[in-house]
């Protein structure tokens, strides 16, 4: 920003809103272009009387005219009740619960928008729900199938620990977009060069044996009784976790704490396959 003045929480929160219903491409062109224009900062943008322009520079990532009005009228309000058109004041406040009623007051500020700020612009721990962590969080069980999106969020949140919230959400959202069992409708955004079989594929159908290490794992089958959230329709147990050593017999030299997958058949986009893969 030309005017000298530093605002990552402001530009990760208009970037945030640029990628709602939209690619990540189209997002990071329509904020590249917005910051062209508008040289000056936010507070240019703030002042523009002819939003068209905003919505000239954001239209690639598409909703234009919402989202130029929802964006403006954001950044006038904080510009008349703070003097600045910035939100960097946020990182002032300490407990994740202020920030979240301070930004939901915002129409384009929904619960995964809020997370997403949360978790990558001010470094609080969160974990937001986006529509891959949605899907395979079902998918593992962690969460009912009949769960939304703001259900999945509350849940998640106080169940995953919070060292474990930033790794987790990104690991999730990689693996949803580039592998096809877990993408939506078998399809990856971004499968990979080389084909694989999904560390998960066994979870429904197979059975997962892993080392006694690992089966110490942070994530238990949904439990009715543990959320306020109501269920009507209770979850199958999740695939427990089995120690090794537990199930064989075998020595100590054997034991190499290496998950094994065995599954005789496992659907996949429809057709059996067979699984005798070792990670």
């Amino acid at each position: 920003i030309q005017n000298g003045k530093n605002t990552p929480i402001t530009d990760a929160i208009i970037s945030t809103m640029l990628s709602q219903n939209t690619t990540a491409a189209n997002q990071n062109r329509a904020f590249a272009s917005l910051k062209k224009a508008f040289p000056g900062g936010w507070n240019q943008v703030a002042n523009e009387t002819n939003i068209s322009r905003i919505e000239d520079a954001i239209r690639v990532a598409g909703l234009a005219k919402i989202r130029a009005e929802r964006m403006q009228s954001m950044l006038q309000t904080i510009q008349k009740e703070r003097g600045e058109a910035n939100f960097e004041y946020l990182q002032h406040f300490h407990v994740n619960a202020d920030i979240q009623q301070e930004l939901s007051r915002f129409k384009g500020m929904g619960p995964k928008t809020i997370s997403c700020v949360l978790l990558f612009a001010l470094g609080k721990p969160d974990f937001p729900v986006d529509t891959h962590v949605l899907r395979i969080s079902k998918q593992m069980g962690w969460v009912p199938q009949s769960f939304s999106r703001e259900a999945a969020y509350e849940y998640l949140n106080d169940h995953v620990p919070d060292q474990c919230k930033l790794d987790l959400h990104c690991l999730l959202v990689t693996h949803g977009k580039q592998c096809h069992k877990c993408a939506a409708r078998g399809r990856a955004q971004f499968p990979p060069k080389e084909q694989w079989v999904c560390p998960m594929a066994a979870i429904k159908n197979g059975k997962l044996v892993v080392s006694a290490e690992v089966s110490s794992a942070c994530f238990s089958p949904f439990d009715k009784k543990s959320t306020v959230l109501k269920e009507e329709n209770r979850l199958e147990s999740t695939p427990l976790l089995k120690s090794e050593s537990s199930e064989s017999n075998t020595n100590d030299n054997d034991s190499n704490h290496q998950i094994t997958v065995k599954a005789e058949e496992v659907v996949s986009g429809g057709e059996a396959v067979k699984l005798e893969q070792e990670i």
